[in-house]
């Protein structure tokens, strides 16, 4: 029987970063059940003898190999789950005993339906549990499922928490720090590596996306990207939500780009965002480029300003 836990701590310190494992081991992910023809879309970067990335569709998977088991961060989306098990299988024949979610978007979680059955506990949030629950109660039965079992934190986003995984000698950390790019946001580090996946608190490539509607904060995520950035060790590998693998000296310039946004807000008091989107500096931060259907800098100072939604909608 799987249990739902929920935990809140309000101290968080040092590189975050791991739930009471459940006894049994989750069984071998199959692949009987894969289509024909799987789409080939993953590629494999090891960041660390036990510490990989997982690039594919959508946001950056992280996947962790103990001495018994592996650990995935993330899952991307549903129909890409048998490719996904197939990355994973090249790497390591071990089972996967937690899926963890760094937060609730689609991209993240959209396998959670498949892997569901394959792995021993899913662990979120609070809030990504509670975001998914109010999603799937507008499908038809048959499609819901893929909840987190294991809930750390409480539906209060500004409490902090924190998990410690102990997994066959290997410690994984779960940090939430308070609303940023979602209200239910998750940073999982594993210390021994120096490695840590910070997912989509960290856009490399491109504009950050903060989702007001989903309890996202600007203010929040620049306080959380800067509190990183002061005790992330040197050395350590990071995973973004979306871009490539970068280390501490990349976070340090995101940190110094998001506060520049956060002080021309404040320095423009009473412009709104296309304003301060045309008097802005761009140039001077080539690493973080707009998508037209995605996040423009117009609703990036949306975003800044306590407005949303935080992205581009469609009619």
């Amino acid at each position: 029987m799987r249990v739902l836990i929920a935990a809140s701590l309000m101290a968080a310190v040092a590189l975050p970063l791991a739930a009471h494992a459940r006894p049994s081991a989750a069984p071998a992910l199959a692949l009987t059940s894969a289509p024909a023809e799987t789409p080939k879309v993953h590629r494999i970067e090891k960041l660390a003898e036990n510490a990989y990335c997982i690039f594919g569709q959508g946001g950056n998977i992280g996947l962790i190999v103990t001495a018994k088991h592996a650990v995935l961060i993330d899952d991307q989306f549903e129909r890409l789950v048998p490719g996904l098990v197939e990355a994973v299988r090249s790497v390591t024949d071990k089972p996967i005993k937690y899926l963890v979610n760094t937060h609730g978007h689609g991209d993240h979680v959209g396998g959670n339906v498949v892997l569901e059955k394959q792995v021993s506990a899913i662990i979120a949030h609070a809030n990504v549990r509670r975001r998914m629950v109010t999603e799937q109660a507008k499908l038809e039965p048959a499609k819901r499922g893929g909840l987190p079992e294991l809930a750390l934190g409480s539906e209060d986003a500004t409490e902090r928490a924190r998990l410690n995984i102990h997994l066959d000698g290997t410690e994984i950390h779960l940090l939430h720090m308070g609303p940023g790019h979602t209200n239910g946001d998750v940073i999982v580090g594993i210390p021994s590596a120096l490695v840590m996946h910070m997912g989509d608190l960290f856009f490399l490539g491109m504009l950050p996306y903060v989702d007001v509607e989903g309890g996202g904060s600007f203010e929040g995520l620049v306080a959380q990207i800067a509190s990183v950035a002061a005790w992330i060790p040197d050395g350590a590998r990071i995973i973004p939500g979306h871009g490539p693998v970068c280390g501490k000296k990349d976070l340090l310039r995101y940190r110094d780009f998001l506060q520049a946004v956060q002080a021309h807000v404040k320095a423009n008091a009473g412009k709104d965002a296309p304003a301060l989107a045309a008097s802005f500096d761009t140039a001077a931060w080539p690493e973080w480029k707009p998508r037209p259907d995605f996040v423009t800098w117009e609703t990036l100072f949306s975003a800044a300003l306590g407005k949303g939604p935080g992205r581009v909608t469609r009619p």
